[in-house]
C-alpha cells in the first residue's frame, strides 16, 4: 500500500514539474513577444481605433476638443459628387495600371529569361528594378522635365522626327494628364512585377522546358502553354500588389500635377490630402481614408476569389 502511494506521489510530482516547465516556457515566449506586441498596439492598433472614432467627429486636426457628429461625415462624403468622381478616377487609374503592369511585365520577364547571354540577363534584371528603388520625388522631377512642353526631351524628339503636331503639354492637358501619369506609374513599378516573374520562371524545372523544345514548341507555345499556367500563383500576387498600389496612388500624382489640371487627376489620395491639410476637415478626411481601405480590401478579396475560381475551372 505504501509503495503505491509513493508511486502516485512521484507521478503527481513529475506532472507538476512538467506543467511548471511548460508554463515557464510559454511565459518566456510571451515575454519575448511583449515588446513587439506593445509597438504594434502603440503604432498601429491605437491609431486605427482612434481614426475610426474620430471619423464620427468634426475634428479639425489641431484642437484637442471636437464635437460628435455621428454619421454626419459619412453622409457628407457619400453625398459629395467630387468624391464619386475621384473614386472613378482612382478605380480607372488602378485597374489600367494593374492590367498593363501584369501583362507587359510577364512578356518582358519572358524576354529577359530567354536571353542567351547570362551577363545580359543579369544586367537587364538590375536595369528594370532601378526605377522601383528611386524615390517618388526623383521620378516626378525626372518625368516632369522630360515631358516639359517647351524644352522636354519627349517633345524635342517628336519635333525632330517630324511629328511636331503631337508635341504638347502632356501634364497640362485634361485629355492627356491622367494617361501620362499611368505611363509614369507603370514605368516606375513594372520592375517589381518583372522581378517576381523572373524569379518564378527560374524555379521552373529546366527539363520540362527542354522537353517542350524537343517536341517542337516555339517561344509562343512555351509562353502560353508552359509559363502561363505554371505562373498563375505569381500572377495573382503581382495583380493584387499592383492593384493595391494603384488604389493608394498619391506621391507621383501630387508632385507631377497636384491633381490638376482642374480635377482631371484628382484621385482619392489627393482628395483626402486636400480635405485634411487644406480644408482642415480631418473628420471627413479620415472617413474617406476608411472608405478607401474598405474599397481596397473588398477589391483584393474579389480579385483573389475570381482568380481562384478560374484556376479551379481550368
Amino acid at each position: 500500500m505504501g509503495s503505491r502511494q509513493s508511486w502516485r506521489d512521484c507521478r503527481f510530482a513529475h506532472k507538476g514539474v512538467e506543467t511548471y516547465m511548460i508554463a515557464r516556457k510559454y511565459t518566456l515566449a510571451y515575454l519575448f513577444l511583449l515588446p513587439a506586441v506593445a509597438l504594434l498596439a502603440a503604432f498601429y492598433i491605437y491609431p486605427v481605433l482612434t481614426s475610426v472614432v474620430r471619423s464620427f467627429t468634426d475634428w479639425n486636426g489641431f484642437d484637442a476638443g471636437f464635437l460628435w457628429v455621428g454619421w454626419g461625415n459619412y453622409k457628407n462624403v457619400f453625398g459629395d459628387h467630387h468624391f464619386w468622381a475621384a473614386t472613378g478616377r482612382t478605380l480607372r487609374f488602378a485597374f489600367v495600371t494593374t492590367i498593363v503592369q501584369t501583362i507587359l511585365g510577364f512578356l518582358l520577364a519572358f524576354f529577359i529569361y530567354t536571353l542567351v547571354s547570362d551577363r545580359w540577363r543579369k544586367l537587364m534584371r538590375v536595369a528594370v528594378y532601378i526605377p522601383v528603388i528611386l524615390p517618388g520625388a526623383v521620378v516626378s522631377l525626372l518625368w516632369s522635365n522630360l515631358l516639359s512642353p517647351n524644352f522636354g526631351l519627349v517633345n524635342e524628339v517628336l519635333r525632330a522626327i517630324g511629328l511636331e503636331a503631337w508635341a504638347r503639354g502632356w501634364l497640362g492637358s485634361t485629355e492627356t494628364a491622367m494617361n501620362t501619369l499611368m505611363i509614369v506609374n507603370t514605368w516606375k513599378f513594372i520592375g517589381m512585377t518583372i522581378t517576381f516573374y523572373i524569379v518564378a520562371m527560374l524555379a521552373i524545372p529546366k527539363d520540362l522546358i527542354e522537353s517542350a523544345k524537343m517536341d517542337g514548341a516555339g517561344s509562343g507555345t512555351l509562353l502560353w502553354h508552359i509559363f502561363r499556367p505554371l505562373l498563375k500563383g505569381i500572377t495573382e500576387v503581382n495583380f493584387i500588389l499592383s492593384l493595391i498600389g494603384g488604389l493608394k496612388a498619391f506621391d507621383l500624382i501630387y508632385m507631377m500635377t497636384g491633381g490638376g489640371p482642374g480635377d482631371s487627376t484628382t484621385v482619392l489620395g489627393i482628395m483626402i490630402y486636400r480635405r485634411a491639410f487644406l480644408s482642415f476637415r480631418f473628420g471627413e478626411a479620415i472617413t474617406m481614408g476608411i472608405i478607401l481601405f474598405i474599397v481596397i480590401l473588398t477589391l483584393t478579396l474579389i480579385s483573389r476569389r475570381l482568380i481562384a475560381s478560374r484556376e479551379d475551372e481550368q
